[in-house]
C-alpha cells in the first residue's frame, strides 16, 4: 500500500458494497476483460450477489430513514440492521448486545416497523 492514502472513511451496507463492486467488475472488463477482477474483489462480489437484502438505492434510503428516525442511532449500527434485517426484538437485541445503548421494546418495534415496508422489496 505504499502511496495509497485513506481518503474518507463510512460505512456502508452490503448491496452498497455489492454496487461499488460490480461497477469496478465493469471497469475491470474495458481494461482487462481475461481477468476483470482480483480474486479477492470476486470473492466479495459473490458474498455481497448471495447476502443483499435490498437494492442499493433502498438500503441507503432505509440507512438514512434509521439514522434520521433515532438520534442515538450511528451511520454503522444502521448499516448493520440493513444488512441483517432482524425480525424481531430478540434479534435487535443481539444486534446491540456489546453497545453502549440498548432500544427498549418500543424502539424495537419501530424499528421493525419500519424494516417490514422494505422487506417485500429482497
Amino acid at each position: 500500500m505504499i502511496g495509497r492514502k485513506k481518503l474518507e472513511e463510512r460505512f456502508i451496507t452490503i448491496a452498497e458494497a455489492r454496487e461499488l463492486l460490480e461497477r469496478r467488475r465493469a471497469e475491470g472488463m474495458e481494461e482487462n476483460p481475461e481477468e476483470p477482477m482480483f480474486y479477492e474483489a470476486k470473492i466479495s462480489l459473490e458474498h455481497a450477489e448471495k447476502f443483499s437484502k435490498l437494492p442499493p438505492e433502498k438500503a441507503m434510503e432505509l440507512k438514512e430513514r434509521l439514522i434520521g428516525l433515532f438520534e442515538w442511532l450511528d451511520e454503522r449500527l444502521a448499516a448493520k440492521i440493513v444488512d441483517i434485517m432482524p425480525g424481531d426484538y430478540f434479534d435487535i437485541r443481539v444486534i446491540f448486545a456489546k453497545e453502549s445503548y440498548m432500544p427498549g421494546r418500543e424502539e424495537a418495534e419501530e424499528i421493525i416497523k419500519l424494516l417490514d415496508e422494505y422487506r417485500s422489496l429482497d
